[in-house]
């Protein structure tokens, strides 16, 4: 099965896509689509080159998607994901063996019965499930009891509500919301992370910048869409509606163990 992660490459984005990656063995191949959100589309694809050129382990076959031909909506928030958009984390290495193509180069060749991540707005996505449908659609993205982030709606939402709710009815779908991710158990900025690696330093980034911005608590939100996508056991599912009126199918975490300890698992 093809495996397709739409990302607005801030640092929840890198997290999530390290993540899925490091554990994508059972999939044939991974498309990254680069997509505007947390940064323009051209810092995005910058970001998917620099951030798949420092993976410190054998990836699956992996193309980025370049979308910007494409006018989409963003926000340059640099003060919650670093002067470069992605934590000024990683630095430019060769791309080897990685094809980066046009959108539409690559929408002409998507299939039905993939698996769909979505962990940024919605504006691409909803091109996507007209031609082809997913066997999964998980996405990162809405809020219901939780007190909004970004203009009165979670911020993936708020960038293209039209194209969210449009996407939410199109197929069969689990939401990681505001209210999946605030979580006690998930918020790290009091406790911290200890422990090596790029995903940890990631996370690590992540929490520091959360101080510097003003957030109160730090979740890495994306990542626990890629945490649903991997242990759904971990989660319970329930039925809510939104202030807009969408119907969304919500995952709710229950595993019991706080994010430091699942970060690698």
């Amino acid at each position: 099965m093809k495996l397709i992660l739409f990302c607005d490459y801030g640092l929840d984005d890198a997290a999530a896509t390290y993540d899925v990656l490091r554990h994508a063995e059972d999939y044939d191949s991974a498309d990254l689509v680069a997509i505007g959100g947390n940064v323009p589309s051209e810092i995005s694809l910058r970001n998917a080159k620099k951030l798949v050129a420092n993976c410190d382990f054998a990836l699956p076959e992996v193309r980025i998607v370049d979308t910007t031909a494409i006018e989409q909506p963003n926000e340059y928030l640099k003060e919650i994901h670093g002067d470069d958009g992605m934590g000024d984390l990683f630095e430019e290495k060769p791309l080897n063996g990685v094809a980066v193509i046009p959108f539409e180069q690559w929408y002409a060749q998507i299939e039905s019965g993939y698996a769909l991540l979505s962990l940024g707005p919605m504006t691409l996505v909803k091109h996507l499930l007209v031609r082809a449908a997913p066997a999964k659609f998980i996405f990162m993205g809405g809020n219901l009891a939780e007190a909004p982030n970004f203009h009165g709606y979670e911020f993936n939402h708020a960038l293209d509500r039209k194209a969210f709710s449009e996407c939410v009815k199109m197929a069969p779908h689990v939401a990681i919301t505001m209210d999946t991710c605030r979580n006690p158990l998930l918020n790290i900025q009091q406790t911290g992370v200890l422990g090596e690696g790029t995903m940890r330093d990631i996370v690590r980034r992540s929490r520091e910048l959360t101080f510097r911005s003003g957030e109160i608590g730090c979740y890495i939100w994306d990542d626990m869409a890629v945490k649903y996508f991997r242990h759904p056991e971990w989660f319970e599912l329930y039925e809510g509606e939104d202030k807009d009126g969408n119907l969304l199918t919500v995952a709710r975490y229950i595993y019991g163990k706080k994010y430091e300890e699942i970060i690698d698992l």
